[in-house]
Protein backbone atom coordinates (compact mmCIF):
# COMPACT_ATOMS: atom_id res chain seq x y z
CA UNK A 1 0.00 0.00 0.00
CA UNK A 2 1.34 3.39 -0.95
CA UNK A 3 1.32 5.89 1.87
CA UNK A 4 0.31 9.40 0.84
CA UNK A 5 1.79 12.30 2.77
CA UNK A 6 -0.67 15.14 3.22
CA UNK A 7 0.13 18.77 2.57
CA UNK A 8 0.14 19.34 6.32
CA UNK A 9 2.73 16.60 6.71
CA UNK A 10 4.91 18.13 4.02
CA UNK A 11 4.62 21.51 5.68
CA UNK A 12 5.70 20.08 9.03
CA UNK A 13 8.66 18.34 7.38
CA UNK A 14 9.67 21.60 5.69
CA UNK A 15 9.45 23.49 8.99
CA UNK A 16 11.46 20.79 10.77
CA UNK A 17 14.13 20.88 8.05
CA UNK A 18 14.29 24.67 8.29
CA UNK A 19 14.68 24.58 12.08
CA UNK A 20 17.42 21.95 11.83
CA UNK A 21 19.25 23.99 9.21
CA UNK A 22 18.99 27.25 11.15
CA UNK A 23 20.25 25.69 14.38
CA UNK A 24 22.72 23.07 13.13
CA UNK A 25 25.65 25.44 12.91
CA UNK A 26 28.27 27.07 15.09
CA UNK A 27 30.32 30.23 14.48
CA UNK A 28 33.87 30.84 15.68
CA UNK A 29 35.68 34.19 15.52
CA UNK A 30 39.33 34.95 14.80
CA UNK A 31 40.28 38.44 15.99
CA UNK A 32 43.10 40.28 17.78
CA UNK A 33 42.56 40.99 21.47
CA UNK A 34 42.78 44.64 22.40
CA UNK A 35 45.66 45.58 24.77
CA UNK A 36 44.10 46.17 28.18
CA UNK A 37 47.27 47.86 29.46
CA UNK A 38 46.85 50.56 26.82
CA UNK A 39 43.19 50.99 27.77
CA UNK A 40 44.27 51.55 31.38
CA UNK A 41 46.86 54.11 30.29
CA UNK A 42 44.21 55.92 28.26
CA UNK A 43 41.89 56.15 31.25
CA UNK A 44 44.67 57.77 33.33
CA UNK A 45 46.01 60.08 30.61
CA UNK A 46 44.90 63.65 31.39
CA UNK A 47 46.49 64.94 28.19
CA UNK A 48 44.46 62.69 25.90
CA UNK A 49 43.01 64.67 23.00
CA UNK A 50 39.51 63.45 22.08
CA UNK A 51 37.84 63.86 18.70
CA UNK A 52 34.68 65.90 18.25
CA UNK A 53 33.32 64.10 15.21
CA UNK A 54 33.06 60.45 14.22
CA UNK A 55 31.79 59.32 10.82
CA UNK A 56 30.83 55.68 10.40
CA UNK A 57 30.27 53.53 7.31
CA UNK A 58 29.66 49.78 6.83
CA UNK A 59 29.59 48.17 3.40
CA UNK A 60 29.53 44.54 2.36
CA UNK A 61 30.41 42.44 -0.67
CA UNK A 62 27.29 40.25 -0.88
CA UNK A 63 27.52 36.55 -0.20
CA UNK A 64 27.69 34.39 -3.33
CA UNK A 65 28.02 30.65 -3.75
CA UNK A 66 30.34 29.12 -6.31
CA UNK A 67 27.47 28.49 -8.74
CA UNK A 68 26.38 32.12 -8.52
CA UNK A 69 29.85 33.22 -9.64
CA UNK A 70 29.80 31.08 -12.78
CA UNK A 71 29.60 33.15 -15.94
CA UNK A 72 31.43 36.22 -14.60
CA UNK A 73 34.80 37.10 -16.10
CA UNK A 74 37.70 38.17 -13.88
CA UNK A 75 37.29 41.73 -15.14
CA UNK A 76 33.60 41.75 -14.22
CA UNK A 77 34.36 40.36 -10.76
CA UNK A 78 36.90 43.14 -10.16
CA UNK A 79 34.27 45.76 -11.00
CA UNK A 80 31.80 44.45 -8.43
CA UNK A 81 31.24 46.99 -5.68
CA UNK A 82 30.11 46.59 -2.07
CA UNK A 83 26.65 47.70 -0.93
CA UNK A 84 25.48 49.28 2.30
CA UNK A 85 24.48 46.76 4.97
CA UNK A 86 20.95 46.69 6.34
CA UNK A 87 20.16 49.78 8.37
CA UNK A 88 19.58 47.80 11.58
CA UNK A 89 23.13 46.39 11.40
CA UNK A 90 24.63 49.77 10.58
CA UNK A 91 22.75 51.55 13.36
CA UNK A 92 23.88 49.05 16.00
CA UNK A 93 27.46 49.18 14.77
CA UNK A 94 27.55 52.98 14.82
CA UNK A 95 26.07 52.99 18.32
CA UNK A 96 28.82 50.64 19.55
CA UNK A 97 31.52 52.78 17.93
CA UNK A 98 30.28 55.98 19.58
CA UNK A 99 29.80 54.27 22.97
CA UNK A 100 33.21 52.58 23.09
CA UNK A 101 35.09 55.62 21.78
CA UNK A 102 33.37 57.76 24.39
CA UNK A 103 34.19 55.30 27.18
CA UNK A 104 37.82 55.20 26.08
CA UNK A 105 38.04 59.01 26.09
CA UNK A 106 38.73 59.19 22.35
CA UNK A 107 35.39 60.87 21.59
CA UNK A 108 33.92 64.03 23.11
CA UNK A 109 31.51 66.00 20.92
CA UNK A 110 31.77 69.15 23.06
CA UNK A 111 35.41 69.31 24.14
CA UNK A 112 37.07 67.37 21.34
CA UNK A 113 38.63 68.41 18.04
CA UNK A 114 39.23 66.59 14.77
CA UNK A 115 37.47 63.81 12.88
CA UNK A 116 37.62 60.03 12.80
CA UNK A 117 36.26 58.15 9.78
CA UNK A 118 35.47 54.54 10.63
CA UNK A 119 35.00 52.43 7.50
CA UNK A 120 34.07 48.75 7.95
CA UNK A 121 34.16 46.50 4.91
CA UNK A 122 32.92 42.91 5.07
CA UNK A 123 33.30 40.16 2.53
CA UNK A 124 30.55 37.57 2.28
CA UNK A 125 28.36 38.59 5.23
CA UNK A 126 25.18 36.54 4.81
CA UNK A 127 21.57 36.37 5.89
CA UNK A 128 19.53 33.20 6.43
CA UNK A 129 17.24 34.12 3.53
CA UNK A 130 20.28 34.17 1.24
CA UNK A 131 21.38 30.77 2.52
CA UNK A 132 17.98 29.27 1.79
CA UNK A 133 17.91 30.68 -1.74
CA UNK A 134 21.44 29.63 -2.70
CA UNK A 135 23.73 27.92 -0.20
CA UNK A 136 21.25 25.32 1.01
CA UNK A 137 20.30 24.26 -2.51
CA UNK A 138 23.94 24.10 -3.63
CA UNK A 139 25.14 22.36 -0.47
CA UNK A 140 22.28 20.04 0.40
CA UNK A 141 24.73 17.47 1.78
CA UNK A 142 25.62 19.61 4.83
CA UNK A 143 23.69 17.29 7.17
CA UNK A 144 26.04 14.48 6.14
CA UNK A 145 29.34 16.30 5.49
CA UNK A 146 30.33 19.54 7.28
CA UNK A 147 30.34 22.73 5.21
CA UNK A 148 31.69 26.16 6.21
CA UNK A 149 31.21 29.82 5.30
CA UNK A 150 33.82 32.42 6.19
CA UNK A 151 33.11 36.15 6.57
CA UNK A 152 36.07 38.55 6.58
CA UNK A 153 36.06 41.95 8.31
CA UNK A 154 38.36 44.84 7.39
CA UNK A 155 38.12 48.09 9.37
CA UNK A 156 40.03 51.23 8.40
CA UNK A 157 39.89 54.33 10.62
CA UNK A 158 41.21 57.59 9.19
CA UNK A 159 42.57 60.11 11.69
CA UNK A 160 42.30 63.86 11.05
CA UNK A 161 43.28 66.03 14.00
CA UNK A 162 45.40 69.15 13.62
CA UNK A 163 48.57 68.19 11.77
CA UNK A 164 48.03 64.49 12.49
CA UNK A 165 46.74 62.51 9.51
CA UNK A 166 47.06 58.76 9.81
CA UNK A 167 45.00 55.58 9.83
CA UNK A 168 44.47 52.43 11.87
CA UNK A 169 43.66 49.10 10.20
CA UNK A 170 42.14 46.00 11.78
CA UNK A 171 41.16 42.62 10.31
CA UNK A 172 39.14 39.70 11.64
CA UNK A 173 36.99 36.82 10.46
CA UNK A 174 34.18 34.47 11.46
CA UNK A 175 33.84 30.90 10.23
CA UNK A 176 30.43 29.29 10.50
CA UNK A 177 30.27 25.51 10.10
CA UNK A 178 27.01 23.72 9.27
CA UNK A 179 26.40 20.09 10.22
CA UNK A 180 23.59 18.19 11.87
CA UNK A 181 25.81 17.13 14.81
CA UNK A 182 26.45 20.81 15.67
CA UNK A 183 22.84 21.26 16.81
CA UNK A 184 23.81 21.17 20.55
CA UNK A 185 26.47 23.90 20.04
CA UNK A 186 24.21 26.45 18.35
CA UNK A 187 22.97 28.14 21.57
CA UNK A 188 26.59 28.64 22.63
CA UNK A 189 27.98 29.95 19.32
CA UNK A 190 25.41 31.64 17.07
CA UNK A 191 26.70 33.90 14.31
CA UNK A 192 25.08 37.04 15.74
CA UNK A 193 26.81 36.57 19.10
CA UNK A 194 30.19 35.91 17.48
CA UNK A 195 29.86 39.00 15.29
CA UNK A 196 28.86 41.20 18.23
CA UNK A 197 31.91 40.08 20.22
CA UNK A 198 34.19 40.42 17.20
CA UNK A 199 33.08 43.98 16.43
CA UNK A 200 33.51 44.96 20.08
CA UNK A 201 37.09 43.68 20.02
CA UNK A 202 37.82 45.48 16.74
CA UNK A 203 36.41 48.80 17.96
CA UNK A 204 38.39 48.68 21.23
CA UNK A 205 41.50 47.69 19.28
CA UNK A 206 40.93 50.66 16.96
CA UNK A 207 40.48 53.03 19.91
CA UNK A 208 43.83 51.96 21.39
CA UNK A 209 45.41 52.21 17.92
CA UNK A 210 44.22 55.79 17.55
CA UNK A 211 45.60 56.63 20.99
CA UNK A 212 49.01 55.18 20.12
CA UNK A 213 49.06 57.16 16.87
CA UNK A 214 48.38 60.34 18.83
CA UNK A 215 51.24 59.57 21.18
CA UNK A 216 53.58 58.51 18.40
CA UNK A 217 53.99 55.07 19.97
CA UNK A 218 54.18 51.67 18.30
CA UNK A 219 51.49 49.10 18.78
CA UNK A 220 52.29 46.15 21.02
CA UNK A 221 51.99 42.67 19.45
CA UNK A 222 48.48 41.48 20.17
CA UNK A 223 47.35 38.01 21.03
CA UNK A 224 44.81 36.32 18.82
CA UNK A 225 41.66 34.46 19.70
CA UNK A 226 42.37 31.06 18.22
CA UNK A 227 39.78 29.73 15.84
CA UNK A 228 38.09 26.71 17.38
CA UNK A 229 37.46 23.91 14.94
CA UNK A 230 34.48 21.60 14.98
CA UNK A 231 35.03 17.94 15.63
CA UNK A 232 35.16 17.26 11.85
CA UNK A 233 36.15 20.15 10.68
CA UNK A 234 25.03 39.31 0.40
CA UNK A 235 22.79 41.16 1.59
CA UNK A 236 19.77 43.41 1.31
CA UNK A 237 20.38 46.81 -0.24
CA UNK A 238 18.61 49.42 1.88
CA UNK A 239 17.62 52.91 0.85
CA UNK A 240 19.18 55.03 3.55
CA UNK A 241 22.13 57.33 3.99
CA UNK A 242 25.27 56.55 5.99
CA UNK A 243 27.68 59.16 7.31
CA UNK A 244 29.85 59.31 4.17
Amino acid sequence: MTKIISRGGLTRLAVLASVLFLTSCASFKHVDLFPRNTVYEMSKDKELKPFSRILVRWRNYPFKTYSQSIGYTDAEKEKMKPVNVAYADYSKFKGRVLKIFKESGIYDAEKGAGTLKVDLLTFGKWTYSELFSSYLTDTSFIFILPSSIKVNYYMVTEIEQGELTDKVEETASIKTTFHLLLFPLYPLAPFSSSEKSLLKQMIWKTATGVYLKQKGLKEEPAEKIKEIKTPEQLLQKSEYKQDY
